[in-house]
């Protein structure tokens, strides 16, 4: 477990152990949702830290395979590359502290219990695709840097990560093995 104080999400509940190796689709539903709820609409006082990042959407683009092991490796580099933004704890005091902790929980427990993709051989374009996710998460990384940690940069990442999950949410579904959900994100 991330976080070792009490959370408000069972991270490991009974019979939850997978004998199969693959992403939780519920769980990266979950990770969109408490994105969107931990700090609310954007805030209009930072539209003018907007930058231009260009979404890493052809990193989680099928190559026609029913099962797509480079989609699936990207989008588990994904929530590690979450991950590693939200572990430097500076997130926004205005943000909900319980939310971003059950968003910490989640994606860590899906990163946790999902190593075995990270380890399957590489398939011959996710070197493109990690190059792809690797720009992306730099420059936001960059952004919280170049703006100091503040809260409208954290918005600006917040918001650009809301749209990545989105597009994995919706357009990924058919490539990887997780339950189909009923509602398309927005």
């Amino acid at each position: 477990m991330k976080n070792s104080s009490a959370s408000s999400v069972d991270l490991h509940p009974a019979g939850s152990e997978s004998t199969t190796c693959h992403l939780q689709g519920r769980l990266v539903g979950e990770v969109h949702g408490l994105l969107e709820r931990m700090g609310g609409r954007f805030p209009p006082e930072c539209l003018g830290d907007v930058v231009a990042i260009a979404a890493p959407t052809a990193a989680f683009r099928s190559n026609g395979t029913k099962r797509n092991a480079g989609v699936e490796r990207a989008v588990y580099h994904t929530l590690t590359s979450i991950d590693f933004l939200f572990g430097n704890d500076t997130v926004p005091v205005s943000w909900d502290g319980r939310t971003v902790e059950d968003f910490q929980n989640i994606v860590y427990r899906q990163i946790d219990e999902s190593k075995c993709v990270s380890s399957r051989r590489a398939t011959a374009d996710f070197k493109d695709r990690r190059r792809l996710l690797g720009l992306y998460f730099d420059r936001l990384a960059s952004v919280l840097q170049e703006k100091e940690f503040s809260a409208c940069a954290w918005e600006v990442v917040r918001r650009e990560l809301l749209q990545t999950l989105k597009f994995i949410l919706n357009n990924t579904l058919g490539h990887l093995f997780w339950a189909r959900r009923r509602r398309n994100f927005h």
